[in-house]
């Protein structure tokens, strides 16, 4: 099991320069189902495996997906499953019904494709930092692949048929989680968040529906795609990237600027804390590391965001327990993820004085 720990991560190590500051990640997502078929929650469990069978088949035959890797979800330990969705590859709800379920993913576990979670396939791109068009393109090329072994239901008047009605027509998401420290600490969140919400985009925790944000962290996600070109989605979606760009950096500087000591506060006493702690939850943890990512902004601390992004995922219950290779419960994993994080930032100091 402890080598799914850093697996399927490299993509998150990219260091561009895209925005990254404020755009952690970016996602876009494909929502296609197969013509004859059900949808796969009133699928048979042997309808399932025929789709499931069928991708593997595909994978084992077809040299483009030369380099990916092909999981039945219903093979793997419990730890590894929560890890796969602690990276994002797959959601809760894959895990309601294993039987028959598949993860299809290259090996930097940027492309992927669920197979049987709400839809027969889910394909996905992830990306660090702000990057659509680059992103669009990869996908596009991984539906292609798909499209010659698998005919995808259509209709005219609605487009690509999916479980879900807001689904319905080109089947694209794009979701950014975004990181929003000087929105959050200026005051400023709940306002801004509202203007997001009227421009018909969804708000919601770093693990999509049901979960709720965290430490500035947020979600923002398209909404329907019915009526919608692709094209014209992702320059919706990259105009709205940018305007939560410039707005979050504009405030950070401001408050940088005028309440100097108590930002430098915010992010010292995160820093002492993580430096000195025995225990350390895993919510407790992502607010302090958060103050850590902003701190990184104003150059109080010269930790690469990259290298902070991966250990925001390589501290989480599950990727632990791989870790060390066995289960453990809170108090123990509190006390280890402490110990992980203390250990890091001895090769960190930190700069009060910070330069915006």
């Amino acid at each position: 099991m402890r080598e799914f720990y850093y697996k399927y991560l490299k993509w998150l190590g990219e260091e561009k320069g895209n925005n990254r500051e404020v755009i952690l990640s970016t996602r876009i997502r494909l929502a296609r189902n197969l013509e004859d078929f059900v949808f796969p929650i009133q699928a048979t469990e042997s309808q399932r495996r025929r789709i499931l069978n069928k991708v593997e088949w595909v994978y084992k035959n077809d040299l483009n997906f030369g380099g990916y890797e092909f999981l039945k979800l219903e093979k793997l330990p419990n730890l590894v499953l929560e890890s796969l969705v602690e990276k994002h590859l797959i959601s809760d709800d894959h895990l309601d019904n294993i039987k028959g379920a598949g993860l299809l993913v290259d090996r930097d576990g940027k492309l992927s494709v669920m197979i049987n979670e709400e839809d027969h396939f889910r394909l996905q791109v992830l990306s660090s930092g702000l990057e659509l068009k680059e992103s669009w393109q990869r996908l596009l090329s991984l539906e292609e692949s798909f499209s010659d072994y698998f005919k995808f239901a259509f209709d005219d008047k609605l487009g690509y048929l999916t479980s879900c009605i807001t689904n319905l027509g080109c089947g694209v998401r794009i979701s950014f989680i975004v990181h929003l420290p000087g929105l959050t600490y200026s005051g400023k969140i709940k306002d801004f968040l509202r203007k997001l919400r009227s421009a018909k985009i969804l708000i919601r925790g770093i693990y999509g529906e049901r979960s709720k944000p965290i430490a500035g962290f947020y979600q923002i996600t398209s909404r329907s795609s019915l009526g919608i070109k692709e094209e014209d989605l992702i320059e919706k979606m990259e105009k709205m990237a940018k305007k939560i760009i410039t707005e979050e950096l504009v405030t950070r500087e401001f408050l940088f600027e005028e309440q100097k000591r108590y930002v430098e506060d915010v992010i010292g006493r995160a820093y002492g804390i993580l430096s000195n702690a025995r225990y350390l939850s895993s919510i407790e943890a992502i607010n302090l590391l958060s103050d850590l990512r902003f701190g990184i902004y104003l150059k109080m601390l010269d930790i690469p965001l990259k290298v902070l992004d991966l250990l925001m995922i390589l501290m989480l219950p599950a990727h632990l327990q791989l870790k060390y290779g066995k289960e453990m419960d809170s108090e123990e994993r509190d006390g280890v993820r402490a110990d992980l994080l203390r250990g890091f930032l001895k090769n960190y100091k930190i700069n009060p004085g910070g330069v915006v």
